[in-house]
């Protein structure tokens, strides 16, 4: 769970992600980690891996609910701590990046699948 601080530094409330599965792909690295997400809203997410990533670290990530799909939403790392269960990282949605394509579709996309959180207790 998060801290007091990191939740009072966050512009927007985050979501429980029930459901939601995540793929990252890391620029520069061949192949893809699976994370399970610990909260979500429409600038990021946090996850738990078995590996850790490189903070600042540019990061592709895959979002489905089963019943949407976002493929390649450009990220940052910002933060990952080692945890008992493996690695919770934070990555910050970056859609206004020269590497994001369809910038406002993704932008779209990412409203309308917190939307479908917002039901969800928010966490922190």
């Amino acid at each position: 769970m998060p801290s007091s601080a990191l939740a009072e530094r966050r512009g927007a409330p985050r979501f429980r992600s029930d459901g939601l599965l995540v793929g990252i792909r890391v620029k520069g690295r061949f192949g893809r980690l699976e994370g399970i997400p610990a909260d979500f809203n429409r600038h990021g997410v946090a996850l738990v891996l078995d590996q850790p990533l490189a903070k600042e670290k540019v990061v592709y990530v895959t979002l489905n609910n089963g019943r949407m799909r976002l493929e390649n939403v450009v990220g940052i790392v910002h933060n990952c701590i080692a945890q008992a269960q493996g690695f919770r990282c934070g990555v910050q949605f970056r859609t206004n990046s020269e590497l994001q394509f369809d910038k406002r579709h993704i932008e779209h996309e990412l409203q309308i699948l917190e939307a479908r959180f917002k039901t969800f207790p928010k966490v922190g």
